[in-house]
This record gives structure tokens, sequence and C-alpha cells, in this order.
């Protein structure tokens, strides 16, 4: 059994006139400021300095306190050594929860939160709501009456929040509740499994323990026709061919999923189908951006031999960001950057979604609104890193280049205040530029050395020549310390695609959405992130390893029904059922194809006129547009695809009634038909009659059945 192992270190004494909570709280006899267990791997900082007798001065002592003050701690945020945290021996708040939170970000945090703090309030986190602002705290924990924030909310109070609106009297009782039942809890340190046990084990026990927490009976196992169906789809990114299931079905042996597991993941259609998948995730489809998909032959054949390779995934972000091929195949890895067109800060807000997992543009003119981690700072040190880029044209193709000097962005917040970005990171570490800051350009700068043009001033109407003979390359390159600092040691990185494969395996990360990894956005399983990341860190970023360990876990293989002794459904994120996952574009069209008995799955032409109308990956929510199912009723394109599929005349040629109907939902639905649709299905397709038949065909490809992965 897994358990959170609660910190047991000596914290600080206080003095038995003052009550800790009040703003002139005094201490006496500690010789230990700080200590806290810091989530996902950063190892525990501990600052020992004499004690201190004025609360302020123990800020200021502190040469940790900003680094400290803005660090993500799992759900939980450590503010500035305040009042309450010192009263509760630095104990951690929990994030504000489901519950409470829309509350407050659709109320409070526009005045209160990152764009602005009125009053000095922040109501981002529990623990500043608690430190409060100017005046006094804004929450006290059990306490309603006590809490002003509970006050001010209430019709006719004086002051009166939100100023222009009256909440709803269930949004105050929520409040309320939520407050009464609030508590703060000691420092816990995430107590991880020893990394030498087996993934999948692990995964399981883990993912077992919180349901034994919440007491949640699970689904039961999911029978084989429905995981041969989904691990196809997930894998290959298409449904079984009727043979393909059939072999399984009749398979005796009783480690026959595994067996598949391994079998698909050597596939190079399993390869094709991570290239489509992470071509959308990168890049997005060519069709929302207004490109040609025919520029993107190097960027596809790049992935393609990435995932067909197995090639490391730190190895796979070097490749994106510094765009230095050194082999030919490599090429491609550069349309990433250059396909941004010198955009600097789309570079960096995508860099950060897609290969951290987190969204940074709201930071562009203030701290981030809701997740105080994330500063102004953040957003304009990651541009840093890229506005020394530039496109360029080489014999070899298109590459990014970058210089020596500039690129040094002066940045204001809403106030006015201005400030220089630097080269920072997430973690706030800072990376200094050996030589300082450079204005004028040189060739002394450079490994390979721009042509002359470069270092001339460039006259009125003159452009920079962009067709260069080598890419130059410069000393000191700050997209390749960045790659170098985000890959290496870095469990961002690695959490961001565990989470995302998670997703990707079961309809929704262990942070959702899965570009949202912030405190805002707690994980739900802390201990099973963190050692799923230490562990793809150690196995050398093998994805391939990662993709069979999800898939072969107990939770992927569960049936999508609730458990029958359930009495209501649990939530999504208890992973307690496989939950059902719409098709992407791609998978919809690819199975299309499939089931309707065409040799060639892959047709761009029907690929591209769904992904133009389908659902993008990872979606938060997903709800049906009418243009979809407009597309699916009435399309002529869609409807002439079942009219002359060779299924179509394959059916067409069955007399027997019965059989006609299971072979349809066996090529289709993959499965053999239940009493009721049987039933149901005889009463309305008749033997030999090309229109019923091609109805029923219609019916079961565009029913929710088919078009989710279950």
């Amino acid at each position: 059994m897994i358990r959170r192992k609660p910190l047991d270190k000596k914290i600080i004494v206080y003095s038995e006139e003052k009550r800790p909570c009040e703003l002139s709280t005094w201490l006496s006899g500690a010789d230990e400021l700080l200590e806290l267990a810091i989530f996902q791997g950063i190892p525990i900082y501990r600052i020992s300095e004499p004690a201190t007798s004025n609360l302020h001065l123990i800020q200021k002592a502190s040469p940790y306190e900003e680094r400290i003050r803005k660090t993500s701690v799992n759900s939980c945020q450590l503010p500035p050594l305040i009042r309450t945290i010192l009263a509760f021996c630095f104990g951690v708040c929990p994030p504000l929860s489901g519950q409470i939170h829309p509350v407050i970000i659709d109320n409070c945090t526009k005045c209160h939160g990152g764009v602005k703090q009125k009053g000095g309030l922040d109501l981002r986190t529990v623990e500043s709501a608690i430190e409060g602002g100017e005046t006094e705290t804004s929450l006290i924990p059990g306490d309603v009456e006590k809490s002003p924030l509970a006050q001010v909310i209430q019709v006719d109070s004086d002051p009166h929040m939100p100023p222009k609106k009256q909440l709803a009297p269930a949004e105050i009782e929520a409040i309320e509740n939520w407050i009464t039942h609030l508590k703060i809890t000691p420092p816990v340190e995430l107590i991880l499994p020893d990394p030498a046990e087996d993934p999948t084990s692990v995964i399981n026990s883990l993912v077992s323990e919180k349901w034994q927490e919440e007491k949640i009976t699970p689904a039961q196992l999911s029978n084989d026709a429905t995981f041969v169906r989904r691990i196809h789809l997930d894998l290959l990114g298409r449904i079984p061919k009727t043979e393909e299931a059939q072999s399984f079905l009749k398979d005796p042996n009783p480690h026959k999923r595994n067996a598949l597991i391994d079998r698909l993941t050597e596939t190079k259609q399993h390869a094709e189908h991570l290239t489509q998948t992470f071509n959308v995730i990168f890049l997005d489809r060519a069709e929302t951006r207004k490109r040609n998909r025919g520029e993107r032959k190097a960027w596809l054949n790049y992935l393609r031999w990435t995932f067909e390779t197995n090639r490391p995934w730190d190895q796979v972000g070097r490749d994106l960001l510094i765009a230095r091929p050194t082999q030919e195949i490599e090429n491609g890895a550069s349309w990433f950057l250059y396909d941004q067109r010198d955009d600097h800060k789309e570079m960096a807000t995508r860099t950060s979604r897609t290969l951290l997992g987190k969204q940074v543009q709201c930071a562009q003119c203030h701290d981030h609104p809701v997740a105080p981690e994330i500063e102004q700072r953040h957003y304009w040190g990651l541009v840093a890193f890229f506005n020394r880029s530039l496109n360029i044209k080489t014999p070899e193709g298109p590459r990014v280049a970058e210089r020596a000097h500039g690129g040094y962005d002066q940045f204001a917040n809403l106030e006015g205040k201005t400030d220089q970005s630097q080269l920072i990171l997430y973690s706030n570490k800072i990376i200094s530029e050996p030589d300082g800051k450079r204005i004028k350009d040189s060739p002394g700068f450079y490994r390979v050395a721009p042509p002359e043009q470069w270092f001339k001033k460039l006259k009125k109407n003159e452009k920079l020549k962009k067709d260069l003979p080598a890419l130059p390359v410069p000393k000191f390159s700050r997209r390749e310390e960045f790659a170098k600092a985000i890959t290496s040691d870095n469990p961002d990185f690695s959490s961001a695609i565990v989470n995302r494969i998670w997703a990707l395996l079961f309809g929704r990360g262990l942070v959702h959405p899965v570009d949202l990894m912030d405190s805002s956005h707690p994980t739900s399983h802390p201990e099973l992130l963190a050692w799923l990341t230490r562990d793809f860190a150690n196995s050398g970023h093998n994805l391939r390893r990662l993709i069979r360990v999800l898939a072969k876990s107990q939770a992927y293989q569960l049936d999508s029904r609730p458990a029958p002794s359930a009495s209501n459904p649990p939530l999504d994120s208890f992973f307690a059922r496989s939950l059902d996952k719409p098709l992407s574009a791609e998978a919809l069209a690819r199975s299309v194809r499939i089931t309707l008995g065409y040799d060639a799955p892959n047709d761009m032409d029907f690929r591209n006129r769904f992904a133009k109308i389908f659902p993008a990956l990872f979606a938060e929510n997903f709800s049906p547009s009418v243009q979809q199912t407009m597309s699916l009723t009435n399309g002529k394109f869609f409807n002439q695809l079942i009219a002359d599929s060779p299924l179509l005349d394959k059916l067409k040629e069955i007399e027997d009634p019965q059989t006609l109907v299971r072979e349809t939902f066996q090529n289709i639905l993959s499965r053999e038909p239940d009493n009721l649709e049987k039933e149901r299905s005889l009463s309305f397709v008749k033997a030999k009659d090309h229109t019923s038949i091609e109805q029923f065909c219609w019916a079961l490809i565009t029913g929710a059945e088919f078009r989710l992965n279950h």
C-alpha cells in the first residue's frame, strides 16, 4: 500500500503571548525556517537560519523566498512566509476545490488575480486568500462567520462583492460549505514505489488504491471483442479488419493481449498513426493553419522515422528546438520552428504547450490569471530563447538560423512597469550569456559564420538575403541552451509526454486538460504521475515502452460500462471505467474505409474532408457539431462511399436475413448483435434489398458506437 508520509521535522516554536494568526506574530526558539517536499523529483529545500523576531525580516532574510513563493508543489502553492502558514507549522493548503474554483475564477480573479490585485488581495490560491490583502485575511478555514470572503458576498453586505453582481444562493452556499470543511494539512512527501518495480504493476496498484480510498468499485475487464477494437484504434488509428479480430478472438493464449500490444507497437502502421497524431499535436492540421500539406513532407518523414526507430524523446525535443540536423533524415525536424515564419512568440507558446504541457500566452501582459507560478517574466524569458531565430534557405533545405547578438526585449505590465527580459525557465533558473549583453554582431561570435551581408547595416528598402550556402551557428546558442535545460533532469518535460500519452490511451490525462499542467489543474494521481515521470526518464525516454506499459494496465483494459453495483458512474478522473473517446478525423476516415471493404484505408481526399469538420485531438469537452451531423447525414461524398462499397456488394449476396444482420454487425462493430438488436434489425433490413442494406450500414457507421472508441 502506498502512503503519503508527513515530514517529521522541527519547524517553529511560537511565544505564548501572541496568537500565531495575528499580523504581529513574533517567533522564538526556531532554528529551521522552512522545509518542503517539492513535487516531481525536485529536491527538498531546507533553509537553516537563526530565528528572527519579525515576520517581515524573516521573509527578507530567506535567500530562497522568491523561488519558493513561486514554485508549484503538486496541487499546492507555497506563498511568502505568511502568518497563517506559520500558525499551522507550514501546513500546505489544498487547492481551490472543483466545487468552489469556478465561482472564484468567474467572479473574483478578474480583480483579485494575476491581472490585477485590488487591495493587494490575490484569490488564485487558498494560501493567498488566507494571507489576505492590505488589511486582513479574507479566509479563515473552518470559520464562515470570520471569513470576509464569505461575508462580502451576502445580500446587502457592505462592502459587497462582486461589486456589480449578486452571487446566486447556490454559489454562496457552495462557498460557505467549502470554507466550513476546509482544513490545513501538513506538508507531505510523496512516497513512490521502488524504481525497480514493474511499471504496469505500479499503475495497477496506485489506481486501485485511489479506488479503495474513494470506495469505488471499478468496471469489469472488457471482453476480447471490445479490447481488440480498442487497441487497434489506439495503436494503429483504425478498427481491426474482420480477419484480425477473428484471429485474436480464436487465440487460446492467456497472454494474447500483451502479445498483441507488443506486436502492434512494432508495426509501421503504429509509427504512421503516431506520425499523424504528433503532426497535429505539434503543428495542428495544415488546414487550420492555412498551410499547404505538401510543405510538410520532410517533417512527416522525420516524425515517421522517429517513431519507427523509437528515437529517445529527449533527443526528439533537442532535434526540434536546436534545429541543426546532423543527418539527412533529421532535416524535417527544423520545420517545427520554420513553420512559425519568424514569429518568436508563437515559437515560445507552441514549445511550452507541446513539450512542457503549459499554456504561457496568458502571461504576456501580466502574471497568469489563475496559475501564480507562471509569471510575465517567464513568458518573455521563453520568447527570448527564440528571438534570435531567423528562417533561411540552404542547399539542404529550409533551416532556422540563429544570430549571435540582440534579442533584448523590454516588456511592461498593465500598470506600465517595465522590465528587461531574461533567459529564465519555469523553475526560475536563469541562463547567463558568457559575454554579457551583446548588441553588435561579428564573425568571431560564430562557429559557422554567416555571409558578410549579415554584419552590414542595411540600406533603406534593402532586405537581408536569406538564401545562404550554409546554416550559421553561433558559439553561444540560446536555443541550444534552452533545449539542453528543458530535456535534461527536468520533470516538466518528461511528465508532459507521460500525461499526453496517458490521455491518448485513456481519454483524459492524469492532469486534464493535457496542456494545462499548472497549479490550478492538479493531477488526479500525484504519486502515479511522479513515478511514471521518473520511470520514463530512467528508461532513456523510451516512448514505445511507455505506450506498452500503459496499454497493459488493468485500468486501460476495463469495460466502458460502470460496475453494476455502482449507484452513480464514478468521476472520469478515477479511471474506474474505460472512457468513451471520439475518433479523430484520421482514425474515423481509416475505419470507415476499412469497414466498407476498401483496399486502401489511407485515402487522403477522404481524410482531408473529415479533417475540416471532426474533433481536434485532446478536446477538453466533446460535443458533436451540426456540421458533423449534416456531413454524415446528407453528405454526398460520404453516402456515395457507402453505396459503392465492396461491403455492400458482399452483403447484397447474402440470402438469409439473420446471417445478413450478423455479418453487418461483425464488419462494422466487430461484435455480434444482442437479441434486441437482432430483433429490431430484422424488422428493418431485407435480404437482397439494396436500399435497406445501405441504410442499415449507414445507421451502424454513423452511430455513437462506431464513432467512439470505448
